[in-house]
């Protein structure tokens, strides 16, 4: 390591060099939980699966009903998600809501609508305060600090405040990058997500950013292809973002799968694993976000058997670090 280096790390607490590091999703070892819980105490249930990342700006999360507290997101108005490595123990409380004394991170959300599918329903929250030891309290001040001052690009959307520290935090669990294919025939254009998720066994739920052509395609369309992708389609897949702002193509500019989508003939990306076929049924708007519900109509898995393709946050990633928890991460040039 560099005397440079050296000092960075010193100052800031952190040697990973990019705010978000790709990964084989299958390949991490000892994930966090997540951990939904009420004031009252009335539910302590594990959400790290189940819960859908929707947005950065507010922070938005979707979570469903299950069987076993059915009432549970419809008596409650505000919940708070612990971040946890082992189990959860309940021995402490922030802002009267139960917590564990070792959690890594604790978000509260707040409702702020509700939607039902064919007898499933999806509750929407917004983050409204936030706290972590993923890096030591002066590590977090220095990196605050130097993040007010940073010269960001013209089309980065800048976090102010607490809700920096609540996308952190969401991104502390691996966030799978998948794939959009929108066609209208003949032309297409594929870009890449990270917010969205599914909905029960039939539908699906994706944010996009307000203004974007990916967003006006995605409504004007209203058929999607959504595919995971191999890990090792990293570089390709995070330059795809510019594809957002892009009209639509001829299919041929592309790196492209050598199967189709099976109902639409929709072209794949070149490194699907499985994918989605989907009609939009209707969407909401929240802060810089769009978020899209869809109706899944076929789902299938293609011959490729690779790890899947996700993404942490640099803060997640150099506290397993400095946790001793191992972690191979694909880092980006530049």
């Amino acid at each position: 390591m560099s005397i440079t280096s050296q000092i960075k790390q010193l100052f800031t607490g952190i040697v990973i060099p990019q705010e978000y590091c790709c990964l084989e999703l299958e390949a991490l070892d000892a994930p966090l939980k997540v951990i939904l819980t009420t004031k009252e105490q009335s539910v302590v249930r594990d959400v790290t699966t189940s819960h859908l990342f929707l947005g950065y700006k507010p922070l938005i999360i979707g979570l469903q009903e299950t069987s076993a507290d059915e009432t549970c997101l419809a008596d409650h108005s505000e919940f708070c998600l612990t971040f946890i490595q082992g189990n959860f123990k309940s021995d402490a409380k922030w802002k009267d809501f139960p917590t564990d004394r070792a959690a890594v991170a604790t978000v509260i959300l707040k409702k702020i609508q509700k939607s039902d599918f064919d007898g499933q329903s999806i509750y929407i929250f917004e983050g409204y305060l936030a706290k972590h030891r993923l890096l030591g309290t002066l590590h977090q001040f220095v990196n605050n600090l130097r993040e007010r001052y940073r010269t960001r690009p013209k089309d980065n959307v800048g976090l102010p405040g607490n809700l920096l520290d609540q996308v952190r935090i969401a991104y502390s669990i691996p966030r799978k990058i998948s794939v959009i294919t929108v066609s209208d025939g003949t032309l297409v254009n594929m870009f890449p997500t990270d917010l969205h998720g599914i909905i029960g066994r039939s539908y699906y739920a994706g944010s996009l950013r307000i203004g974007g052509n990916a967003n006006a395609q995605v409504e004007s369309l209203r058929r999607v292809v959504i595919a995971d992708v191999d890990a090792s389609s990293y570089i390709e897949v995070y330059s795809m973002g510019r594809n957002h702002m892009m009209d639509l193509q001829n299919e041929r500019r592309f790196m492209l799968h050598h199967k189709r989508s099976r109902i639409f003939n929709f072209p794949l990306p070149e490194w699907a694993l499985r994918y989605r076929e989907m009609i939009h049924v209707g969407s909401f708007d929240h802060g810089i976000h769009r978020v899209h519900f869809y109706r899944i109509v076929h789902n299938d898995e293609l011959e490729n058997s690779g790890p899947t393709l996700a993404h942490i946050h640099q803060y997640y990633a150099q506290w397993r670090m400095d946790q001793g928890l191992k972690t191979t991460l694909y880092l980006r040039k530049g």
